[in-house]
């Protein structure tokens, strides 16, 4: 259910447009910096990152937007994301610099022009192509981008594009050994799309906003980490999952981080693999924290599949469930996401136990999408309850035809979960008392 929205509307928001020629645009940028949540310390965040992609949220701020003529300097919630590449800030300097080399860095760039520069101010239009087996969903248009280089940073304003009012911020930290921290701070208005087929896409599945930030942050530097990073994978035994190495202090960090913004932290593990009866198979999974006010008992309802439906009304048309056993419980779900232009229908099996009261585990038995897995908790914190979410969904070759298209789409075994972890752990949060 999640795996096909979230995706696109990831890529869609990141990169497609409408093209109109534009001047220069005079704006001052006064997007915050990543680290200011981190006590402006690169290596304290840096101590939250370790080998994985970290996205959290900051305070609403004012921000400076001159091509929203209406309201230029409106209220934006941003949303930061990092990650540490194993080479010298000089090196992320003069790729992240090199607009033109974008095509090759970002897998939906197919063409990159100059169209003005002044100093430091370069205006660029970026041809995208998005295809997918379904020629209605493609994707072959322009975008304007305008951005401006300072000493360890380049800012962006969008000129023209689908989310046509968005700003950000790419920054670089030397951490010395030839370790680099790159970060990218970002916001975009998501209530104003322009285009036909985007408008219809979001106008059907309107809670796929609430995934846009995280995606496009962990779409990014998972580029730079395609590019940079190294290519290990991590071998899980069955039934494990990746575990984030956090402290105490770390956690009560991020339970603070997601309590006075209302927003999700998210977690964009390691590539792993994980043993099944015909091998080994590669899953991404994303851990993501949403903090509540309300007990952990109040929050178990949850845990329970055929609590979802409540959550995701419009997709999920039908939950049947087993008796629950000793073992767990099996739950088939029915699913339908009409994107506005297409309709795609297609089933869930899965298992689910609840070895503790205050947690799930689930898993694929069956249904279209084969390899899924992840697990829900339940984590008391003095001021309510941490809730932390672990996934992750691939589409396999053998999945409906319609389901499959999401396979050639970049990053195809690592979106669907990111975006959509934010987006389940935030509906869950607006049917919540806090």
């Amino acid at each position: 259910m999640k795996a096909i929205h979230q995706t696109l509307c990831t890529f869609v928001c990141f990169t497609a447009s409408s093209f109109s020629f534009a001047q220069i645009v005079t704006w001052t940028d006064n997007i915050p910096s990543s680290l200011k949540p981190f006590q402006n310390n690169a290596q304290q965040l840096a101590s939250y990152v370790q080998d994985d992609i970290f996205i959290y949220p900051q305070i609403a701020t004012k921000t400076s937007l001159p091509t929203l003529k209406a309201n230029p300097n409106p209220t934006a919630r941003f949303t930061s994301a990092a990650i540490i590449v194993p080479v010298s800030s000089q090196e992320v300097a003069k790729t992240l610099g090199n607009y033109n080399q974008y095509v090759g860095l970002f897998p939906t760039l197919k063409s990159a022009k100059l169209l003005e520069q002044k100093g430091n101010v370069s205006q660029m239009k970026y041809r995208v192509s998005i295809p997918t087996p379904i020629p209605v969903l493609n994707f072959n248009e322009d975008v304007v981008m305008q951005h401006q280089v300072s000493t360890n940073s380049i800012s962006t304003i969008v000129i023209d594009a689908p989310l046509p009012y968005a700003v950000g911020k790419l920054e670089w930290f030397a951490l010395g050994d030839k370790k680099t921290l790159v970060t990218l701070t970002q916001w975009g208005d998501t209530s104003q799309p322009k285009g036909f087929l985007f408008k219809q896409i979001l106008n059907a599945i309107p809670e796929a906003k609430l995934g846009i930030p995280t995606g496009t942050g962990a779409f990014v530097l998972e580029s730079l980490r395609q590019r940079f990073g190294t290519k290990n994978t991590i071998a899980l035994a069955a039934g494990q999952l990746p575990e984030p190495k956090f402290s105490t202090t770390q956690i009560q960090k991020i339970d603070a981080l997601s309590e006075s913004t209302g927003q999700p932290v998210s977690i964009v593990n390691m590539p792993t693999t994980i043993p099944y009866t015909h091998g080994r198979e590669m899953l991404r999974f994303t851990t993501t924290y949403q903090a509540f006010k309300e007990s952990p008992q109040q929050l178990q309802k949850w845990l329970q599949p055929a609590a979802y439906q409540s959550v995701f009304p419009r997709q999920i048309k039908k939950i049947t469930t087993s008796t629950l056993t000793a073992q767990g419980q099996d739950a088939d779900i029915k699913v339908s996401i009409g994107l506005g232009v297409v309709s795609i229908p297609f089933d869930f099996k899965m298992h689910f136990n609840f070895p503790k009261n205050n947690e799930n585990n689930f898993f694929a038995n069956g249904g279209d999408l084969r390899y899924l897995k992840g697990q829900v908790q339940l984590n008391p914190q003095d001021s309510g309850t941490l809730m932390r979410v672990t996934s992750a969904v691939k589409v396999d070759e053998k999945a409906p035809f319609l389901l499959r298209a999401a396979r050639s789409l970049p990053y195809h075994d690592m979106l669907p979960s990111t975006g959509g972890n934010a987006v389940f752990t935030q509906k869950i949060k607006a049917q919540s008392k806090s």
